[in-house]
Formats: structure tokens, C-alpha cells, sequence
């Protein structure tokens, strides 16, 4: 039986830590970017959106390509390109720049994910808790981006972002001497893109999987983009705003880091359920509590919300093994790219009736969530070798 941490694991939890910190490494400098590029709610909320299209859309592309690849290279690539394009988001000098610099270290995003994430569960025999550490990795990185882009503004100034490359040049590094030094998959075994008609006996879970996810990202990234300018029109500094929103998304680290441990023992569909009708009453209070009791209600609802962040990904992954690079890809860059896209209407609609007007609506989709994972289906325990189940046995209870 393999061990549950190996040296590789943990070499893919930290590129996954580095490089989904600088996914939102651009979090907090969004009311200093709306400052010197004008930007009203509307325009934030579409940059959001638009950052989106690469970073999560193009996942299933460069997951259909990683199934037929003897050494998909471009795994070890991502953190640079994402460190590259997202350290100069302070150089900008208009908002179609911006854009472009957000979608270019998008593709760094998307060309990591669902290779290692199919890495991250075949490293262990126990599943669940593997995919656990390698999401609550990435999610950790999440959490230390704003603060991370706080200190070298605050530090250098806005200009100088580009100082931020250094940590994902030193991780594509890391990650480029385990490939070389790694064999290539032999062509016997380079997995050939098995026909998506496979999927249809478990269409509907796997459908509602999908939609539970994207009313968890929705409500997690909307909160986490909205947050920093909520607390700047207060008058909260930027390493105030920055520690903010590393304390919400390091909680809900935890929380996912939890959330594998506990699938494992319960069950992944009660973890979801309790996620979503555990984390609601938080997020309101947030809503119509003062400043302090309110962050700290939000905060330990991400915790909460976040423990279901690990397992949506290995349930869709034991519903079909074959497809399992297809499914990540599905849960981890489609559904969080329709959740980011829902934050373009939110901030339409605060630049209309005002920004708590639409973080109400952003916690009323938790009530979503809760519905599609009550309608879900038992699973059954995680497969210790996906490779080794046929496609669409084993992973629903009969």
C-alpha cells in the first residue's frame, strides 16, 4: 500500500500553493488598479469574468491533451507562465493591458490543474486525503497571494509587481528536474481519449457535482474579490484589506484540509451538504453584523464552506476513472469559471443598488448548493487505482 505523503505529493501541493497564489495575487491591488485605470464595480466584476475564460475554461483542453501525452511538459511550465504575466499586473497601463496580462498567466493556471490533480491521486492509496493535501495546497497559495501582493506593493510600489516573478521561476524549476529525471509514460499506457458517451450513465450526479461546485466558487471567489474594496471604502488599509483575505482563504484551507479527512470517514456527500447548510448563517451574519464579529463570521465560514473544496473533485473522479483528467478539469476549471463568471452580473448589479446588495445575492446561492448536494447519491469508498476500475462502476451505491 503506498504511503499517504510522498516527496512527490508534496512537490505538487507546493507548485499547486505557488501557483494559485498567484491566482489571486491581484485580489487586493483591485482598488489601487480601479484608482489608476478608473474602474467602476461593473468593470471589476468583468475583468473578473474574462480572467476567467483561460485560467478555468481552458482546463478540459488541457486536460483532454494531458490523457494523450507521454510527458505533458506544460505541467511544469504553469507556475511560470502564471508568475510571469501575473507579477506585472502593476504595469498595466490601461484595462485591456490588464486584461490581457490576466488571461495570458490564466493559461498558466489552466495548463497545471488537471494533470496534477490526476497526479495528486494516483501518488496515494488513500485518495481522499491525498487530493485533500494537494488542494488545500493550492488553496493555502490562494490564501497567502493578497498578502503576498500587499507586501511587495507596499514594499516596492505598484510598478514594481514584476518583483514577484522569483517564487514561480524557482518552482518551474523544481518541477522541471522531477520531469527530467522521471521516465516517460510507456505508449502502451499513454491513455487514450476514451468516448465522452461513457459519461452518461452518471450524468446526473455528475451534473449536480458541477452546479454544487459552481455555487461554492461563486460564493468563495465573489466574497474574496468584493472583500478588499468593502473594507477600503471603510477606510482599511491595504495591508489590512490584504491580511483580510488571506485570513478568509487560509481558513478555508483548513477547511478543505479538513474536509478530505472527514469524507473519508462520513462520506463525501454529507461533508457537501453540511459545507453549504453549515456555512450560510455565517455568511449572513456577516452581512448584518458589525465590521468586527462580521469578518470574523466570514471567516470561519470559509472554513466551513471550503471543506467541501477536495471532495467534489474525487467524487467526480470515482464516477468515471477513465475520464478522470475530463472530470477534473470539469470540477476544478469549468464549474469555478462559471462561479467567476456570475461575479461580472454581482458587480453590476452593486454598482446599482449597492455592493451589500450584491454579496446578498452572492450568499443566497449557497442555498443552490445545498440543494444539488441534497439531491446527490451515496458514493462509495475512493478507488485505490482509478486505472484499475472500469469506467462508471463502483463509484455510485447501488
Amino acid at each position: 500500500m503506498r504511503r499517504v505523503f510522498t516527496a512527490r505529493l508534496g512537490l505538487l501541493a507546493f507548485g499547486h500553493l505557488a501557483i494559485d497564489a498567484y491566482s489571486s495575487f491581484f485580489s487586493p491591488l483591485l482598488p489601487l488598479l480601479a484608482h489608476k485605470l478608473d474602474l467602476n464595480l461593473t468593470r471589476i466584476g468583468a475583468l473578473v469574468a474574462l480572467a476567467s475564460v483561460s485560467s478555468s475554461f481552458a482546463q478540459p483542453l488541457f486536460g483532454m491533451l494531458s490523457d494523450r501525452l507521454r510527458r505533458p511538459w506544460f505541467v511544469a511550465f504553469g507556475p511560470l507562465t502564471a508568475a510571469v504575466f501575473m507579477s506585472g499586473l502593476g504595469l498595466a497601463p490601461n484595462y485591456g493591458a490588464l486584461v490581457a496580462l490576466l488571461m495570458l498567466g490564466g493559461l498558466g493556471v489552466a495548463a497545471f490543474h488537471p494533470e496534477a490533480a490526476v497526479l495528486a491521486g494516483n501518488l496515494s492509496s488513500r485518495r481522499g486525503v491525498a487530493m485533500s493535501l494537494f488542494i488545500s495546497g493550492g488553496t493555502l497559495g490562494f490564501a497567502l497571494g493578497p498578502l503576498f501582493a500587499a507586501t511587495v506593493v507596499e514594499r516596492f510600489g505598484l510598478e514594481r509587481t514584476w518583483i514577484a516573478v522569483l517564487p514561480g521561476l524557482l518552482v518551474s524549476c523544481f518541477m522541471l528536474a522531477w520531469f527530467a529525471r522521471v521516465g516517460a509514460r510507456p505508449r502502451h499506457e499513454i491513455r487514450e481519449r476514451p468516448p465522452l458517451r461513457e459519461l452518461r450513465p452518471v450524468l446526473r450526479p455528475l451534473t449536480l457535482l458541477y452546479f454544487a461546485t459552481v455555487s461554492r466558487s461563486a460564493v468563495s471567489y465573489g466574497f474574496m474579490i468584493f472583500l478588499p474594496i468593502h473594507l477600503h471604502a471603510r477606510g482599511a488599509s491595504l495591508s489590512h484589506s490584504g491580511l483580510m483575505v488571506s485570513l478568509y482563504l487560509l481558513l478555508g484551507a483548513l477547511g478543505g484540509l479538513l474536509g478530505g479527512w472527514l469524507a473519508d470517514r462520513l462520506g463525501g456527500r454529507r461533508v457537501i451538504l453540511a459545507s453549504f447548510i453549515g456555512s450560510a448563517p455565517l455568511y449572513v451574519a456577516f452581512l448584518i453584523l458589525p465590521d468586527g464579529p462580521g469578518l470574523m463570521c466570514l471567516i470561519a465560514g470559509s472554513f466551513v464552506l471550503q471543506t467541501s473544496l477536495p471532495v467534489n473533485v474525487v467524487l467526480g473522479q470515482e464516477l468515471s476513472p477513465r475520464h478522470s483528467s475530463t472530470i477534473s478539469s470539469l470540477l476544478m476549471g469549468a464549474a469555478w469559471g462559471v462561479g467567476a463568471l456570475l461575479i461580472g452580473p454581482v458587480g453590476a448589479l452593486a454598482d446599482r443598488h449597492g455592493l451589500p446588495a450584491g454579496l446578498a445575492v452572492l450568499a443566497g446561492m449557497l442555498a443552490v448548493g445545498a440543494t444539488c448536494a441534497a439531491w446527490l447519491p451515496g458514493f462509495t469508498r475512493p478507488i485505490a487505482d482509478p486505472t484499475l476500475a472500469p469506467s462508471g462502476e463502483g463509484a455510485i451505491e447501488k
